[in-house]
């Protein structure tokens, strides 16, 4: 696939850049195999970044999103810190979905199903309700999200980005 994909470069004037390009296994160990494109060699990484979200290789496929958290958390924080003690939990909510919540989500299509990312950016998501509304924080804020007209984030958001990216693809 590799020389195929240099033949068509070499037919389409495109230039590939090997120093960018990355090889990671998934679901097992990087093989002792040299692979080139465009005769020049591609080096096999433990981690890549992709879209945003860690990706590390090995036994295990792992996906590391405590950059998304971090970014997610810091607009939180810089919201609220703005917005002080006598905000307007419905405006700040809006605020919050607005900036901060496409930090979270952000390469979210990536993610699997049965991956427990899914399950701690729900976590995030949810704390973001227990705090804007002063509530417990082992309660559950279905209720809360119903009203203020805000989907779980899986339910809504995730699979809203998934269906987007799987129609364009097939569309283009």
């Amino acid at each position: 696939m590799l020389d195929i994909c240099t033949q068509y470069g070499y037919r389409w004037g495109i230039t590939f850049n090997t120093s960018k390009s990355q090889l990671l296994t998934l679901w097992g160990r990087n093989p002792p195999v040299s692979l080139t494109l465009a005769n020049k060699p591609l080096v096999w990484y433990y981690s890549v970044i992709y879209l945003g979200i860690q990706l590390v290789s090995g036994i295990y496929f792992k996906m590391d999103l405590t950059s998304a958290k971090l970014k997610y958390y810091g607009c939180f924080n810089s919201i609220l810190s703005v917005t002080g003690k006598q905000q307007n939990e419905i405006v700040c909510l809006n605020l919050i979905s607005t900036y901060c919540l496409p930090k979270l989500i952000y390469g979210c299509e990536i993610i699997s199903d049965s991956s427990v990312n899914i399950h701690h950016l729900e976590v995030v998501w949810n704390n973001a309700f227990c705090h804007i509304f002063n509530c417990c924080w082992r309660g559950s804020v279905k209720a809360l999200q119903y009203f203020c007209h805000s989907l779980p984030l899986s339910l809504y958001h995730i699979d809203e980005r998934r269906l987007m990216f799987f129609y364009k693809t097939s569309v283009s």
